[in-house]
Order: C-alpha cells, then structure tokens, then sequence
C-alpha cells in the first residue's frame, strides 16, 4: 500500500471540459476574473500544461483521466460509438462496459471507498455507488434538454432523490449549476470517498463562439463561481483537482472529407439520395477525421482513398496524415486505417454536400487534433493535505493523472492498468 498524501483520503476530481493551461494559469492575459482557479493554483501543486490523447476530444480524454492509460489500451477511441456517417443520429460511447481495463471507481471500490459520478462521460452502468451519468438520445429534439436516459441510466431512484433536494437553483440554471448543485448534494447527504464531477458549458461556448470569445470568457468566470463552491463545501475534508481533458483552438473554416469521400467512389447515394455506406466507415471529431475500411481494400480503393485525401490536401486544410504507424506510437485507434489532422484555423465536419472548405457557419472553436498542437494543452491543480503550495508540476501528460488520483486516495498502483507512475504533489 502506498503511502496517502491526506490524513483523511477523501477526493472530489472537477473536470471542466476545454479548459486550456494558459487561462487556468495566465487569466490576467485574457482579462479573465477566475479568483476561486487563481487561488487553487496559489494553494496548490499544478502543471504548466497537460499533453492529451490523440484525438484530443472528450470522451477517450476522460477515460484516460480514470484508467491512466491511452486510447488504444482503455479502448474508447472516439466520443461516437459508430463509424456510419449515413447515421442521423449516432451513438456515443456512454457505458462503461466499453472500457476495457480497470478504472478509478473500481479500484476505489475494490478498497472499500465510496464513490460517486455527476455527468462524468463513459460511466453509465459503471461499479459507482451514484451516478448520474452523461448520456442523452441523439434522436431527440433538443438532445441535451431530454433528462430520460440519465433518469433511466443513473443508479436506480438517484436521479428523483437528486432532483428533489436541488437547492438555490436560480432561474434557467446552466447544466453545470445543476451538475454541481447534484454533486454538493451527494457530497452532503452521501459522504462518498470520490466524488467526479463534469462541468460542459465553457466547453459549449468555446465551440459556439471560440475559446476566447466574451461568451466563453464569461461561460468560464461562471464556471469559476461552480468551483468555488465545491471548494467551500469540500472545505478540509478532501483533496479537490480540478483538472481538464483537452484545450482549444480558434477555427476560421471547415472541412468537409466526406465530400471527396465521395467524389472517388468510397461513399454512396441510396434511391432517395442520402449518403449510404460503400467502401468506407469515417468518424469526425472536429480537429480530426478517421477513416476505417469496412472490408479489405483493393488497390484500387488504396488508390482512391489516395486521390480523395490529395483533394483534401490541396485546400491546405489537413496538417498530417497519422497512419497506422504513428497511431500505434500515440496510443490512438488501432482500426483506422489513417486519421487526418486538421491545420492550423480548420476543423472536419460530417457535411456530405457543397464545395469541401467553406467559412465556418456554426463553430469558431475546435479540439480533436494531434495534442502537440499549441492551445490544446489541458490543465491540473490540486490542493489538500500532503500537497505543496504552490508546487510546479512543468509539462506532463494526461496518463499521469489517475495514478496519481489513486495515490491521493492511498490505493495501490496496481489496482490500475497504468504503469505510469504517480506525480509528487508534496
């Protein structure tokens, strides 16, 4: 057993999604007022930056963040669960059945410890004593006000109980103010041991308006008064992190792969002309885009395959090719067949119609590309017991941060996948 950094091992972890290393710890720069953040990074140990997975999106982020190990390993290469891009309404990878190596819960379960999970990505039907996963139906009409699937995926009766104790909920809260509104909740009436909590608006801002925007700004200085909260409720009783999972960067203009996709016969039209599966499966994650064979290539489809991605990089829009080489290097999907990086002021969509580049109509930020790019560095801070005041952590990476979770925790190394060591905190 390894030795705790707190008398009382107890861990609140605060992700908020997007959250870049420059604003958490150069906020003066972009006249940013965060006291509750400027205070933790004074109080606590933090990283100049934090290098994510590949590609630098949501959901194989967060399962990095809770099994210390990289996509290829955990097994969540991508926030959707299907490579059909014919699919209206595609899937993500919500359950943690997808996971296939042991994660922070179960570890912390494994010793005994209580544990809990607001809006945390991959852990519905998780071992979590309550949760409240995130998960939506993407067929719905407005996906992300249809409550049904977390009521019905959340530990059973949880979400009504948590509903009906919300207390000093103002008028058209955000979701995280209900998020940590439900979190302060458990904390209180549960006293689970870990306590994960996903925070999304900044990350909804930064995409809309651009993670320098006044929107996100102010989206950001919101969620800095849901932290302060969480730090005043958590008081001495835990060490709290907060953390994030990627950065962001600015978009002008946006890709459209599919289209060349097409144009060299990889994809297909039905009877009523919708775009149909041929050759090709293909998955978009803003800053990059994968591509999987969906049978054997022939030479020809090599070749067309080939032309399709020249056409694409005629436009200037893709920065790299990663092939199944560097994939295999970064830890990333070992089933596409070749991921495309988005360059600097560009980002891939799914759009199966118009030109292949076009000014962007509805984002103005973007992440998903390979993490050395610079803004899309992540961020970490911890304070508690055991820990230095003010403590440089330098650069590291996101593989670090669940070994050292569970060493806050005082859980054996062993109890991960990871063989990353922990960081020193003291």
């Amino acid at each position: 057993m390894q030795p705790a950094l707190a008398q009382n091992p107890r861990l609140v972890v605060v992700s908020v999604d997007g959250l870049r290393s420059d604003l958490l710890l150069r906020p003066d720069d972009f006249h940013l007022k965060i006291p509750a953040l400027r205070k933790l990074v004074i109080a606590g140990a933090s990283a100049e930056a934090v290098e994510s997975v590949f590609p630098s999106t949501t959901y194989p982020a967060h399962a990095t963040l809770v099994t210390g190990v990289p996509p290829r390993v955990h097994g969540i290469y991508s926030h959707l669960d299907s490579r059909d891009p014919s699919a209206s309404a595609r899937p993500w990878h919500w359950f943690a059945r997808a996971l296939k190596v042991p994660t922070l819960w179960d570890a912390a379960r494994t010793s005994g410890l209580k544990t809990a999970a607001i809006g945390w990505p991959v852990s519905a039907g998780g071992a979590i004593d309550y949760n409240i996963p995130e998960i939506w139906d993407p067929s719905a009409p407005d996906p992300y006000q249809d409550f049904e699937p977390a009521v019905l995926n959340s530990t059973p009766g949880l979400f009504e109980e948590v509903k009906n104790n919300l207390q000093s909920i103002p008028p058209n809260p955000t979701h995280d103010t209900l998020r940590t509104e439900a979190a302060l909740y458990l904390w209180q009436h549960r006293r689970p041991d870990l306590l994960l909590i996903h925070l999304v608006v900044y990350d909804d801002m930064a995409h809309h308006f651009g993670p320098l925007s006044p929107e996100a700004v102010a989206a950001l200085e919101r969620t800095d008064a849901e932290i302060a909260r969480v730090r005043r409720a958590v008081g001495r009783q835990a060490t709290l992190a907060v953390l994030s999972d990627h950065g962001f960067v600015p978009v002008e203009k946006e890709a459209a792969p599919q289209v060349a996709l097409e144009q060299e016969g990889l994809l297909g039209r039905n009877a009523a002309g919708a775009l149909e599966l041929k050759k090709l499966g293909a998955i978009h994650a803003g800053g990059s885009f994968a591509v999987y064979w969906l049978k054997k290539s022939t030479v020809q489809d090599r070749q067309a395959l080939r032309r399709a991605i020249n056409r694409i990089r005629a436009t200037g829009a893709v920065a790299d090719i990663v092939n199944r080489k560097k994939l295999r290097l970064l830890g990333s999907d070992p089933d596409a067949a070749l991921i495309l990086d988005a360059a600097c002021g560009y980002y891939f969509t799914d759009r199966t119609e118009g030109p292949i580049i076009r000014d962007s109509v509805s984002d103005r930020g973007a992440h998903g590309h390979l993490p050395s790019q610079p803004g899309l560095e992540a961020c970490f801070v911890a304070v508690g017991s055991g820990i230095k005041r003010g403590k440089n952590l330098r650069r590291i990476h996101l593989t670090q941060v669940a070994p050292t979770l569970a060493k806050i925790l005082n859980l054996p190394h062993s109890a991960l996948a990871s063989k990353t060591p922990a960081l020193s905190l003291s």
